[in-house]
C-alpha cells in the first residue's frame, strides 16, 4: 500500500456477521456490462470471501472483506466485486501492485489480476513488503486481497496515530501531493541568497520527503542506525521463530516463554535507544510504516498459511526476517513479527487496539503486563 493511504477515519461497527460464498456461487454474480472478469478472477474473490470465518479467528473486530469494494485491474479495465455483482468500468488506478483507493467518497481496494501480477513478479523479482518465491498464483493472490482490505479497514474505521483522513481528504492529497511537491523541491535546491533562506528553504524541502526518502536518508545510509537495526532484526528473526515454534507446539513451555521474554525485552530495549538517536520524523515514519503495514502483512500472511500450511508459511513469511531490505519494506516485516510474537505473550492484545500507538508501544505494554510470560 501506498505511504498515503496509512491513514484513517473512525466509523460504527455493522451488524450482521459476513456471509461466506464459495465456488457453488460463480453462477450467481450479476455481471453489469458485456463483458466479465475471467473465471478465475471470480473464483480467487469467491476463496478470498469464503475464508471469512478464519480470518475472524484473528481477532480484529469487524473486520469483514464483504465491507469493501474489490476492483480487479487486468491492463485495461476494473472489474469491481461488490454486494453481489461485478461492475466494469474505466481504472480509477492503473497499477500493478495492491493498494487501496479513494473513490467516490469511500476506500476501495485494487488489486490487479493474478496473471499481471505474477508477470510483475518475474520480471522485478517481487515488490515492496512481498517475499518473492517460485511464483504468485491463486494463494498469493487471495492474500494480498485481505492485505489490501486490512487497509481499508484501517482508513475507514481509525485515526491512525492520532490521524484522522477521510477519502476525500485523501483523494485531494494524491491529487495535490504531485504538483506542490514537486514545486516545494524545485525552491528548495534554488541557489540561496543568504544563510537565512537557505535555512528556510532546507527546512521546505524537508518538510516534503516522502515517508520512504526519509527511511532511507536517516536508516539505510545512516551506516551507525543501520548497524543496529540489523541487530534488531536478529533478535526479532528468533523471537518471532520462537513464538511460533511455541503456537505448533500448542503447549505452554516455562522455558521457552522465559526465552522469549528476555530476547523482547532486549530488543525493547535495543530499539528504543536507535529511536532515541534518529530525527523525530524518521522515527515517526517507522513507527507509522511498521503499524499500518506490518498489521496488514501480518493479515496477509495468516492468510496465506491457512491455505498453504505451516512450513509454506514459515517459508515465505518467517524465514529470513533478520535480513535487511532497503526502504519501507522492512517495516512490513517487523511489524509482522510483533504481531506473531504478541499472539503468544498476550493472545488478547487485539481487544481494545485501535491503531493510536505503534507496534513497540503495544508490544512493551503488553511485555510488562502482570499476566504476561505466565508459564
Amino acid at each position: 500500500m501506498n505511504r498515503q493511504n496509512d491513514r484513517g477515519g473512525r466509523k460504527k461497527a455493522a451488524g450482521t456477521a459476513a456471509a461466506l460464498l464459495g465456488a457453488g456461487l460463480l453462477a450467481a454474480w450479476i455481471i453489469t456490462g458485456e463483458n466479465g472478469p475471467s473465471e478465475k478472477d471470480i473464483e480467487i474473490y469467491e476463496q478470498a470471501a469464503a475464508m471469512q470465518e478464519q480470518v475472524d479467528g484473528l481477532g480484529f473486530l469487524d473486520f469483514r472483506l464483504e465491507d469493501y469494494p474489490v476492483a480487479v485491474y487486468d491492463g485495461r479495465r476494473d472489474y469491481v466485486f461488490y454486494e453481489g455483482k461485478i461492475k466494469k468500468r474505466a481504472p480509477v488506478l492503473e497499477t500493478f501492485a495492491g493498494t487501496v483507493y479513494p473513490v467516490e467518497g469511500h476506500f476501495e481496494v485494487v488489486v490487479p489480476t493474478a496473471e499481471q501480477m505474477d508477470k510483475l513478479l518475474s520480471l522485478a523479482g517481487g515488490v515492496e513488503g512481498m517475499v518473492s518465491g517460485s511464483g504468485y498464483g491463486s494463494k498469493e493472490q487471495t492474500a494480498t486481497i485481505w492485505h489490501e482490505a486490512f487497509h481499508a479497514y484501517q482508513l475507514t474505521n481509525y485515526a491512525i496515530l492520532g490521524e484522522k483522513v477521510s477519502a476525500e481528504d485523501l483523494r485531494q492529497d494524491l491529487e495535490g501531493d504531485a504538483r506542490s511537491g514537486k514545486e516545494r523541491r524545485k525552491r528548495g535546491r534554488e541557489e540561496p541568497d543568504s544563510a537565512g533562506i537557505e535555512n528556510e528553504q532546507i527546512m521546505e524541502e524537508q518538510a516534503v520527503l516522502s515517508e520512504e526518502e526519509w527511511i532511507v536518508q536517516e536508516v539505510d545510509n545512516n551506516a551507525e542506525i543501520r548497524k543496529k537495526l540489523e541487530t534488531e532484526l536478529e533478535l526479532l528473526e528468533a523471537a518471532a521463530g520462537l513464538a511460533f515454534a511455541m503456537e505448533k507446539a500448542d503447549q505452554e513451555n516455562a522455558e521457552d516463554m522465559e526465552k522469549l521474554k528476555k530476547t523482547v525485552f532486549q530488543y525493547l530495549e535495543s530499539h528504543r535507544q536507535r529511536l532515541s538517536e534518529m530525527p523525530r520524523t524518521a522515527a515517526d515514519a517507522e513507527i507509522r510504516c511498521e503499524l499500518t503495514e506490518g498489521t496488514a502483512y501480518y493479515v496477509e500472511s495468516k492468510v496465506y498459511g491457512m491455505q498453504a500450511g505451516d512450513t509454506a508459511y514459515q517459508e515465505c513469511y518467517l524465514d529470513g526476517l533478520g535480513r535487511f531490505e532497503g526502504g519501507r519494506g522492512k517495516y512490513y516485516r517487523t511489524g509482522m513479527a510483533k504481531c506473531v510474537i504478541l499472539d503468544q505473550i498476550a493472545p488478547d492484545w487485539k481487544e481494545g487496539f485501535d491503531f493510536t500507538q505503534g507496534m513497540d508501544a503495544v508490544l512493551e505494554h503488553n511485555s510488562t503486563r502482570a499476566d504476561c510470560f505466565l508459564p
